[in-house]
Parts: structure tokens; C-alpha cells; sequence
């Protein structure tokens, strides 16, 4: 059916009964391997709808199944997310989608032998939907099995026009079938299915206007373009201002053949009017492994900045939600496009910045920086570690965290690439999982690259009792301290081991340019850590009669028992007084380096200088 024309003509109503439709065209049978995949509780809806529309002596509506149900089913997957088109061509202007759905609760009510029990209207009209003068329905239907499913219907939407003020387009809303596949963003979805009665079974007729089915098969996503306009006829409805003819002389579009100028005006249309199916076309390019068709990156820098700065960023972060649980390919290709690919006039556009960030909850504006270059081979050797990872908040948040780690970002107002990250996320709304996938490893990340703290009189009975220098015992602390700064209590162990991994990795990768000499000393000390045994319980610190650590003091007193505990390899519990007491009695060194002189000064009550906290301004 590729080439199929559809000669119809709009009927004008009368008291007669209903003329037969006059989109009369045949479509291609849907193999019956197809057909089995079509879920029994779908199938039964659609019968349900045809004796409606039978029993209301409106023969002339045609029933299509439209979108990514009929992409699914022609690639072997049982499909979801039953999307429907009524033809409503040859009826008067008084019979409405909303019109007629609105009688189908009742109806369900009358025919219970038909096996859907009730139908809940869900919306007639969104706010969307009206600001696109869209005949739109949502509906819940449950059969008799007590399978609820979710129905999305709308009108056969025709030609689009504009006025000059306004993008929003107004739509013919009594359309051929071919022109509402045209408004679909890709071929692939732009498969129409009609259904109709044959004897007791459902027939389903394909309908492929734009190469929907070459492309599954050759793997490639395009858009639709109307192929019977001319380029001029396009232009006009395209580029609209004169930015966009100047970007159109400098991508040398009309130097290209008439079939390719016309796909690229089409697309860039496609993706001004909702720039978020540039999320899209990458999210399916990693969803199928298809390759997108050279035209995308002719048409995408037309909407480019309107994705970056005024679409919500809650809009973008649906998309990368469902692509995270696509899997680690997935997530690795679309990092991959999204930061090194380079596109527009002189190559130096790139999609990351426009792709990340957005309007955050409040309408601002929270974007990311421009990338100016980006380390693709250390991006994926650091994303290596995460190869096993199944979470799909710690794949998006922590891949997102080493790409904008490894790239090259044009100076702005953001002072550290945790910023840059920080922003991204407001931007985008995400949930705190996603946040803390990405933040912790910037914030491990800086506590191993800081300065190692000067050591002092904890640091020196530390040291001694384990046999090494104040300043190799403080240099263990930092890394046990980013090592948890990377971790939380109520984090699985798989993810805790992942982040920690993925800290080590990035402190010995190029984005740190930290000296071999250190990052063999912090590994060194990394592996040291390692040991495992159980926390020690904070009260221990305050056992009377064996020791009472001032309160300002109990935090790093804590974390240096448990640094001295590992590197010693003592896997003993320390939860109670009588095991501290055990400890002090087989370890003195312990109890030496805990003694109340350490922290006070002779008079056995003042806290020594180098303990007092902080005052007001930062000074102590």
C-alpha cells in the first residue's frame, strides 16, 4: 500500500441512510502471525466499537488502529497502548468522537453479551487537546474477564494551517487517513490499521502511506513528508520567520534533490512543532537499534534552541525514564549521539546541551553549558562499570554524571561540573534517585581530589597503632570518607558497590588529570578499605568509665576507629561497652590514642585549639 491514493470526497448529510464511505481504498491484509499478537481483550474492544457504531446506523465511520500498536506488532511484539483514529469524513458536522463516546457507558450497560462490561470516561477535552481544537477521548474499558485497558480516540486529523501569529496549527478535524499518518513524527508510526467485520472476526487492513514498513525493515527512522507537494508549497509553511530561511541557506538545503529537501522542511516541521520528538527519535534509535536517517540532522537544528530553553524539562526526563529501561546499550548510544555527534553548518552544534535541562517546576530556566568537545573513548570505559546495572535512576542519573564529567563545557555562570549536573536534574525535575546517582559520585569526587587535612594528635596515636605515617593515616581517612559520601543506608549493596567502583574509576580517568603516583596511593588505600567488618555502633563512644568522647569530636573519632579497624583487619562487633573494653585490653594502642588527653588540654576539661568547632566566619 505505499502508493495508495485515496480518492474522497467530503459527503454532505441528508435524511437518506448513510451513504457507504468513500475512502474506499484496499489496504494490505495483516498476516495472520501479526493478527495472533493482537491481545484478546483489544481484539474484544474493537468488536464492542464496530456493533456501536453498527447499531447507530453509521456504517461510513472507519475504525483505524494508529501509532506504535501497529510498529510493534509488524516487529514480532505484542503491543500496548491501544491508540484509535474514527474516520469521521463522510458524517455530518454534529457527529464528534466526544459525541459518540459519550454514549458508551450506557451502551456497555445494554449489550453485556458484547464483553465489556464498563467503559469510564477518563477526559473528553484535555486543556492540550483544546488548545489544539482536538476532538480527543480517553477512556477505561473493562471486559468481562475484569481486564481493565486504556483507550486513546481521535478524529482522522487533515490539513494543517496557521495563522501568522500563532505555531499552534488549526486542523481540519474531517481528514483523509493519509493525512493524519502524515502529522506522525515518524514512518514507523505512521502505520495506519483499519479494522472492520469479516463474518464473526475482525478483519485488519494495513495501510502504509509513507515507507513505514521499508524503514522496519531496513532499520531506519525518518519522518513522513507530503511527496505531491512541491518545495515551494512546503517552504511556505515551514520557515516561517527569516532566522529559519537563513538557517535553511546555510544547511544548503535547496541544493539537495527534491525528494531530500522536502523530507528535511517536513522533519524540522515536525520537530518546531514539538521539539521533543528529537527525544523521541533518539529514545526509538535506541529502543530498535535503528539508524536515524541522515535528514535528522539537517531538520534538528531548526528546533534546537526551543528544546533547550522552553520546553519543560519534566517532558524530556519522561523519555530518558522509559529509555533507561530499555538497558545499558540502550542508555550507552544515546549518551554517545547526545554528546560527541556533531551537526549544523559548521559542525558545531551538539545535542547534550539542548537535550539536558529545561524549564524547571517554577517556568526558569535551568540549563546546561554548551559542549565544546567530549572524551568518547573514556565515557565508555567508564560507563563499562555500570554494564551490569539493571536500576534505571541509577543507569540515567550516573551515566548522565560521567558524561558531563568527561566533556569540555563552555565557561558560564557554573563554577564545577556538580553544578552543571545540579542544574541539569532542577531542570529536568528528576527524582531524587536519578539526583543522587549523579551527585554522590561529584561529591566523592571532590573529597578524594581535596587536599588531605593536616594530620594531628588523633592522627598521630591513629598512625602509630597502625604502624604507618600521620599522613599516609590521613590520606585513608579521605578515601574512606568519599568512599561513603557515594553511599547511603537504605542503598542495595549492588548499587553501593557500583558507585564505588565507578568513584575509582573516575579519579584515575583523564577528566581529573590527577598524578599516577596519587591515584595508585588512593587505590592503594581503596583496596585497603575494602575489608569488610561490621560498622561500629556510635554509643560506644560514650561507655562510662572507658570512654566519653566530647560530642564535638564523636563523628571522626568514629570514623577513625573504623579506618584503623579495616586497615588492621579486626572484624570484631564493636556495639557495646564490654567489646570496647575487650578491644582497649587486646589492642592498647587503641585506648592510648583515645586517651582524654588527646582532646583536652592539662586541666583535663578545656578542648584543645585544634578540636573547637568552627566560630562564626569560618575562623576558630
Amino acid at each position: 500500500p505505499g502508493g495508495l491514493v485515496a480518492g474522497t470526497s467530503r459527503a454532505t448529510s441528508s435524511s437518506a441512510a448513510p451513504p457507504p464511505p468513500t475512502f474506499s481504498i484496499a489496504g494490505e491484509e495483516l498476516p495472520a502471525k501479526s493478527v495472533s499478537r493482537i491481545p484478546t481483550q483489544d481484539a474484544r474492544i474493537l468488536q464492542f466499537l464496530l456493533h456501536f457504531l453498527s447499531e447507530k446506523g453509521l456504517p461510513q465511520i472507519i475504525v483505524f488502529i494508529n501509532g506504535g500498536y501497529v510498529r510493534d506488532l509488524l516487529l514480532g511484539k505484542e503491543p500496548d497502548d491501544l491508540d484509535l483514529s474514527l474516520y469521521l469524513r463522510e458524517c455530518p458536522e454534529d457527529i464528534t468522537v466526544a459525541g459518540l463516546l459519550e454514549q458508551l457507558p450506557d451502551f456497555a450497560k445494554a449489550n453485556p453479551a458484547l464483553g465489556i462490561v464498563e467503559v469510564k470516561l477518563a477526559t473528553i477535552l484535555s486543556n492540550e487537546s483544546k488548545d489544539k481544537q482536538l476532538d480527543t477521548f480517553k477512556a477505561h474499558f473493562t471486559d468481562s474477564t475484569g481486564k481493565k485497558v486504556e483507550v486513546d480516540v481521535m478524529p482522522t486529523i487533515g490539513e494543517e494551517t496557521y495563522n501568522d501569529d500563532n505555531r499552534i496549527p488549526i486542523r481540519d478535524q474531517r481528514g483523509l487517513p493519509e493525512q493524519d499518518a502524515l502529522r506522525r513524527d515518524l514512518t514507523i508510526g505512521a502505520l495506519l490499521l483499519k479494522v472492520s467485520k469479516k463474518g464473526s472476526d475482525l478483519m485488519y487492513e494495513l495501510y502504509d502511506f509513507y515507507g513505514g514498513v521499508k524503514d522496519i525493515q531496513n532499520g531506519v527512522l525518518r519522518s513522513p513528508f507530503p511527496m505531491d507537494k512541491t518545495v515551494e508549497e512546503v517552504k511556505k509553511v515551514v520557515l516561517r520567520g527569516e532566522s529559519e530561511v537563513a538557517l535553511a541557506n546555510k544547511l544548503k538545503l535547496f541544493e539537495l534533490d527534491k525528494a531530500m529537501t522536502l523530507q528535511v522542511l517536513w522533519w524540522a516541521k515536525v520537530l518546531m512543532d514539538d521539539p521533543v520528538r528529537i527525544c523521541r527519535a533518539l529514545r526509538f534509535a535506541a529502543k530498535f537499534k535503528f539508524r536515524l536517517h541522515d535528514t535528522f540532522w539537517l531538520s534538528t537544528p531548526f528546533a534546537l534552541e526551543a528544546l533547550r530553553s522552553k520546553v519543560a524539562g519534566s517532558r524530556k526526563n519522561t523519555e530518558y525514564h522509559k529509555l533507561a529501561g530499555y538497558g545499558f546499550p540502550s542508555c550507552l548510544e544515546f549518551f554517545e549521539l547526545a554528546f560527541d555527534r556533531r551537526f549544523g553548518p559548521e559542525k558545531e552544534l551538539r545535542l547534550a546541551s539542548s537535550l539536558f535541562g529545561g524549564k524547571d517546576e517554577k517556568g526558569r530556566p535551568r540549563l546546561m553549558s554548551q559542549v565544546s568537545d567530549f572524551d568518547v573513548e573514556a565515557f565508555r570505559a567508564l560507563a563499562s562499570r555500570y554494564s551490569h546495572l539493571k536500576d534505571e535512576s541509577e543507569l540515567s542519573g550516573g551515566l548522565l554524571a560521567v558524561a558531563i564529567a568527561v566533556a569540555d563545557l563552555e565557561k558560564g555562570s557554573k563554577s564545577s561540573k556538580k553544578e552543571e549536573f545540579g542544574a541539569v536534574c532542577d531542570g529536568m525535575c528528576v527524582s531524587n534517585p536519578m539526583r543522587e546517582a549523579g551527585t554522590s559520585l561529584f561529591l566523592g569526587l571532590e573529597k578524594l581530589l581535596a587536599s588531605p587535612a593536616v594530620p594531628g594528635r588523633l592522627d598521630d596515636g591513629f598512625s602509630k597503632l597502625c604502624n604507618i605515617s600521620p599522613k599516609t593515616f590521613a590520606l585513608h581517612v579521605k578515601v574512606w570518607e568519599a568512599l561513603q559520601a557515594v553511599v547511603s543506608k537504605t542503598l542495595p549493596p549492588e548499587l553501593c558497590s557500583a558507585r564505588r567502583t565507578m568513584l575509582m574509576a573516575l579519579v584515575d580517568s583523564p577528566c581529573t588529570s590527577v598524578d599516577a603516583k596519587l591515584v595508585m596511593q588512593l587505590r592503594e588505600a581503596e583496596e585497603a578499605l575494602s575489608f569488610e567488618r561490621p560498622p561500629v555502633r556510635g554509643g560506644v563512644l560514650c561507655t562510662p568509665g572507658v570512654l566519653d568522647v566530647p560530642a564535638v569530636l564523636r563523628q571522626k573519632v568514629s570514623i577513625f576507629i573504623t579506618v584503623a579497624l579495616r586497615l588492621l583487619r579486626d572484624a570484631r562487633d564493636l556495639e557495646t561497652g564490654e567489646q570496647l573494653s575487650e578491644l582497649f585490653s587486646a589492642r592498647p594502642g587503641f585506648k592510648e590514642a583515645l586517651a582524654p588527653e588527646v582532646w583536652f588540654e592539662s586541666d583535663g576539661k578545656t578542648l584543645r585549639e585544634e578540636f573547637q568547632p568552627p566560630k562564626k566566619g569560618g575562623k576558630k
